[in-house]
């Protein structure tokens, strides 16, 4: 597990070291080359047809930009076709400058510019010598079969050797060996046809040597083609199969989740499923309360310690709701990438070990949600998959193989009785069984947008802070209890009755006029007074109704605290009624 520190500031400076070194041996290079090119061997202007150099320079440099293969885990650039003939031809100076000047002016995505000048340099310095080797030999067949290996063997050393090692591509010498040895059987293929050339030159041979260059160069291609196709393939097939094997797992562990054990324990395995069978290296669950507070219940991967720390710093709903947005949404998950740049408080965060390589590896900052909601479409946990073991960020197959399990666990959550009762009692005040603040809003939205016919009765107990600094909070509480009870004997079963504040409460009854609120609000008042509570009481009570005195949440809440507050003005024990004449 690595948390950002030390050993990444070693790691960015061993970077800058590498960069440093790298920029060096392209000055050193590019220095040497133009120290041959002008001191060395050969001249600017051995072109005697200009005719055959321009279709063998252009045939290069369309190569170059367009002619790469790669099969068999090897990337070939065979412009060596165009350029061996030349080499032939027209000596050392003119093949290595039209090999530095296409390279550098290649038409090839993503070829930032500092691997082009490399590139240039050591094509350059590999036909320059081989060149140089094939003049001081001469073009029989022992001159061409040395002058190639010549510039394979240089162009193994700086680019698969020195280059690849910057690039951490650098694998073996044996790989390099065969790689090269299989390089060398390709361009053979040039030989005779150079050959050829070299002892007899007219148009006809030119142009048959020129035709028939190319076709090594298309069959390459069309290999290198045909090897994507295949890996492609296989690469489909392959996900295929995961995907297959998931889904399986997923609908053999369903019947485990509906069996009917704790939330805490019902959590657990489905962190330990997803880390297990469904291939991520860290995960943690939350639930999200009634009250829209996040708990993190469970957690997979991850260490005792970092859990017990995530778990006293969970995000709050809001800012979960304000990531839940469409540019990030991946069928009913949440993706949310790194280069998001969302901040995240560091002790809410985990970072556990990633190797990223490139941009479709998943990267330490990435998130990815997967809400578990109920049926009537409200979130009620939360899934947190954090780096698929496979290291690569996950495709939309591999979201939905999770919302397919996330699916599952809901349908446990919905046979499991202990998470119908915390559900519950999350919305219900601790001590009196009446909903909450935050759920007697809730139910108050759900009726105004409704459009139900309602009135709101708000009650406060009259000198509450008397009754404690008299007789103590024990009998406060008791207090409370008692008022709780005459409340939930007077209201109806379809009616909302919650404790509002510390000694306030609210009452929401359904489908009744202000005269019939008027006469309810009476009787529960004079069962508070006339009834067996702890110590002699009274209550005040403000009535508003909908949609008569207010149609907003906000505006009937208002007006019925307004009318409490007339009631206690008026002397207390007494009932008003918003807007009344």
């Amino acid at each position: 597990m690595l948390f950002l520190g030390k050993m990444e500031k070693q790691e960015q400076f061993g970077k800058e070291i590498s960069v440093k070194f790298f920029t060096a041996s392209i000055f050193v290079l590019n220095a040497l080359y133009l120290f041959l090119l002008f001191f060395g061997r050969g001249k600017f202007f051995s072109v005697e047809n200009y005719g055959l150099f321009l279709v063998l320079a252009v045939f290069a440099y369309l190569v170059q930009s367009f002619g790469r293969a790669k099969f068999w885990k090897v990337t070939v650039v065979p412009h060596f076709f165009a350029l061996f003939p030349m080499l032939a031809l027209f000596g050392p100076v003119p093949t290595s400058v039209v090999v530095y000047v296409s390279t550098i002016l290649a038409y090839r995505k993503n070829y930032p510019l500092q691997s082009r000048i490399y590139g240039a340099a050591q094509y350059g310095i590999s036909y320059y010598i081989a060149g140089v080797v094939l003049q001081m030999i001469g073009t029989g067949w022992v001159g061409l079969i040395v002058s190639m290996v010549v510039f394979k063997t240089l162009n193994s050393i700086l680019v698969d050797m020195f280059y690849d090692y910057f690039r951490k591509t650098w694998e073996s010498m044996k790989k390099v060996a065969e790689d090269s040895l299989m390089e060398i059987a390709f361009f053979s293929l040039t030989v005779p046809i150079v050959f050829a050339l070299a002892q007899k030159r007219d148009f006809i041979t030119d142009f048959l040597a020129v035709y028939t260059l190319i076709f090594p160069v298309i069959f390459t291609k069309l290999l290198s083609i045909q090897y994507r196709i295949n890996k492609e393939m296989e690469f489909e097939k392959s996900a295929l199969s995961r995907s297959l094997d998931k889904l399986k797992r997923v609908f053999e562990v369903s019947e485990m989740l509906k069996s009917n054990i704790s939330v805490v324990n019902l959590m657990n395995r489905v962190a330990s499923i997803i880390h297990n069978d469904l291939g991520w290296e860290y995960v943690l669950v939350s639930m999200i309360t009634p009250d829209n507070k996040v708990e993190r219940v469970a957690s997979a991967g991850i260490s005792p310690e970092d859990f017990e720390r995530l778990k006293k710093n969970p995000p709050s709903f809001e800012f979960i709701k304000s990531l839940m947005k469409d540019e990030f949404k991946v069928s009913n998950s949440y993706f949310i990438p790194e280069e998001a740049q969302v901040y995240i408080p560091p002790n809410e965060m985990y970072i556990g070990e990633y190797d990223v390589t490139d941009e479709n590896s998943w990267h330490e900052k990435d998130l990815l949600w997967i809400p578990i909601t109920d049926r009537n479409g409200e979130m009620i946990a939360l899934i947190s998959p954090d780096k698929p073991k496979n290291g690569i960020r996950p495709t939309f197959d591999d979201i939905t193989v999770l919302e397919i399990f996330a699916n599952q666990v809901m349908l446990a959550l919905e046979n499991s009785s202990e998470f119908e009762t915390l559900q519950e009692k999350a919305l219900r005040d601790g001590q009196t069984g009446l909903y909450n603040h935050t759920e007697f809003y809730n139910k108050l939205e759900k009726m105004v947008k409704g459009k139900e016919k309602f009135c709101l009765i708000m009650m406060d107990i009259d000198d509450f802070k008397l009754v404690n600094d008299t007789y103590g909070h024990q009998t406060g509480d008791r207090v409370i209890s008692y008022i709780a009870n005459v409340i939930k004997s007077s209201t109806r079963q379809r009616d909302v009755s919650a404790r509002y504040g510390g000694e306030e409460f609210a009452m929401v009854l359904r489908g009744i006029d202000k005269k019939m609120a008027k006469t309810i609000s009476e009787r529960i008042r004079l069962s508070v007074t006339m009834g067996d509570s702890p110590v002699k009481i009274t209550v005040s009570i403000g009535v508003a109704c909908c949609p008569t005195d207010a149609a907003d949440v906000s505006e009937i809440v208002a007006a019925a605290d307004r009318a409490l507050y007339m009631a206690k003005m008026r002397g207390k024990n007494q009932v008003v009624v918003a807007n009344e004449k």
